[in-house]
């Protein structure tokens, strides 16, 4: 026996005697009063004042069956309906065989017949009565989270495990519930307020589990978890628990979503099937679009091939399976198309998967902050490249290179890049900084702060994809930069409507006035170089001159005819 049982055990217990008849009550007075702490009542109704106006616990009841104005069957039914009180053990007091059945059936403990056995036996039920209900509450305080008297999750999937045991036929789903910026709720309305909310949650989703024989976890903080029965409409659900917040427990704007595993086998484990349910969770929270989502299995692959490329991203790169392509661009301001200077973009070859399109990697490594890990190795290709050029043919022809968003965030971004530039030996003039709307639409100022230090160093700075988002305006206005490059998709689209014509036209003004340089690109036809030429552009780059190649094959380009 533990130590703290032996301290429960030690401690005087109050028990309430339930009975009408006085010599009945004195009787059982006589034999625990030296053991225990007494309260009576002489009916159910008078019982019931006392269990809730008790000042100390109450360990047990002992049960009259037959008394007036609340019998004992209706008392016991009430008290087992009643979440506070429904723990408390009740021994029914009773000769009559079908009125312990009746009891049984409503939750009772055990029995002491009339008239009263001897006095060791009825205290030895007493006891045993009390210590197994004692050993259950331990027990159950150990399994349960504190806050929501919910299943931790170790004993969740116990207990998932033996649904899955004794009714292997039944449609299951396992749904995660999570709710959304805790956090922020606890700093709005306080911490006792989210404790509340979370209770509240925790109680609608009880009674949920009940109507659908399943059980309710919590695997922390802000995440529930469901073992049920297959639910047909979880837009009804998710109305069900938001009008029960509201309506019921007073909670307002407490936000959550779903994600929801349908189990198909049950051979695979409840800890995967928790899994699978709460990243599905993740990702409707992430999404921002839809309140629940059900689990797929394509979902599922794709989930476990975005995983196994950022898995890889360090021996890609430790292993050249990543490779720096080089795309031209060319100045056509004057009579002879010059190479002015080209743009390093990623590609990956990779040993079973081959060729990855960088527009499958790049948004994954976005999301997840490897992508300054790969930045990192084509700043460094892309430098060691310049140099090499220079040796060969005796000029620079400058690279640039993309800055992610991510990066934006690295305060010791523009020292990593004067580093590499310093390590290689070449200027900083050599190596264009390309930076993208995406990086500084909601950081600006940061945005502005990295840029101006740029500037400072030397380097030149090229606004990419400028005119792709609706911030394109206002950030010219306030980010210094040499060159303009504009979106793709104009240049694309410029010959099939007028206004899209138009507008690429108005940026060649905007590129004037403000005296930088304008890049086009996404260029693929003489009818689009003659159209830009005669707006003002004078850089170009495209299919139109050359598809992004190899540095081998970019060397190829440079003698053919590009160059000085």
């Amino acid at each position: 026996m533990s130590k703290n049982n032996n301290i429960i055990r030690q401690i005087r217990r109050t028990i309430l005697i339930v009975e009408d008849e006085f010599i009945n009550t004195e009787i059982l007075s006589e034999i625990l009063s030296d053991s225990y702490e007494l309260l009576t009542a002489e009916n159910g109704k008078e019982a019931l004042d006392v269990v809730k106006t008790a000042l100390t616990p109450i360990s047990l009841i002992l049960l009259d069956i037959n008394m007036p104005v609340m019998g004992g069957l209706e008392f016991l039914k009430i008290i087992k309906a009643d979440e506070k009180y429904k723990r408390i053990p009740v021994i029914v007091l009773t000769s009559e065989k079908q009125s312990e059945l009746d009891a049984l059936e409503l939750g009772a403990a055990d029995f002491i017949t009339k008239p009263y056995d001897l006095p060791e036996v009825v205290i030895a039920r007493v006891r045993r009565s009390i210590e197994l209900s004692e050993d259950r509450m331990i027990i159950q305080a150990a399994e349960r989270d504190e806050l929501t008297d919910t299943y931790n999750k170790h004993v969740f999937i116990e207990y998932a495990s033996k649904i899955d045991l004794y009714h292997p036929d039944d449609e299951t789903d396992v749904v995660v519930v999570g709710v959304d910026k805790l956090n922020l709720y606890n700093e709005l309305y306080g911490r006792d307020a989210g404790d509340y909310a979370l209770r509240s949650l925790a109680d609608i989703l009880k009674e949920i589990v009940r109507k659908h024989n399943g059980i309710v976890g919590r695997l922390r903080s802000e995440y529930f978890v469901l073992y049920t029965n297959r639910i047909s409409n979880y837009s009804e659900l998710m109305s069900e628990i938001d009008k029960e917040l509201i309506e019921k427990y007073n909670v307002n704007n407490l936000r959550f979503h779903l994600g929801i595993y349908q189990v198909d086998s049950k051979e695979e484990s409840v800890d995967k099937r928790i899994d699978l349910a709460k990243q599905v969770c993740d990702e409707v929270r992430n999404s921002n679009k839809e309140k629940y989502h059900i689990f797929d299995q394509e979902a599922q692959k794709k989930q476990l091939f975005k995983e196994r490329l950022v898995r890889e991203v360090k021996r890609a790169i430790e292993e050249k399976q990543f490779q720096v392509y080089y795309q031209p661009k060319v100045n056509i301001s004057g009579n002879k198309f010059v190479l002015s200077s080209a743009e390093a973009l990623i590609r990956w070859i990779h040993p079973e998967l081959g060729f990855i399109s960088p527009g499958v990697f790049i948004p994954i490594f976005e999301e997840n902050g490897a992508i300054r890990l790969v930045d990192r190795f084509v700043w460094k290709e892309a430098a060691m490249q310049v140099k090499k050029w220079k040796e060969k043919y005796g000029y620079t022809i400058p690279i640039s290179v993309n800055i992610s968003r991510i990066d934006m965030f690295d305060k010791n971004l523009v020292n990593h890049i004067r580093e590499i530039i310093d390590e290689v030996g070449i200027s900083v003039k050599d190596l264009y900084l390309e930076i993208t709307e995406s990086a500084y639409n909601n950081e600006i100022d940061q945005a502005v702060a990295i840029v101006e230090k740029f500037k400072e160093e030397g380097f030149t700075v090229e606004i990419d994809d400028f005119g792709s988002g609706y911030s394109s305006l206002n950030t010219i206005s306030i980010l210094p930069f040499d060159v303009l490059k504009l979106d793709m998709k104009f240049v694309k689209e410029m010959f099939k409507n007028d206004k899209t014509f138009k507008m690429v036209g108005i940026v060649a003004d905007i590129a004037k006035y403000l005296k930088v340089n304008l890049v086009a690109e996404g260029v693929e036809t003489r009818e689009q170089v003659v159209a830009l030429q005669s707006m003002g552009y004078n850089i170009i780059q495209g299919y139109y001159f050359s598809k992004p190649v190899p540095a081998k094959e970019f060397e190829l380009l440079i003698e053919k005819g590009f160059g000085k």
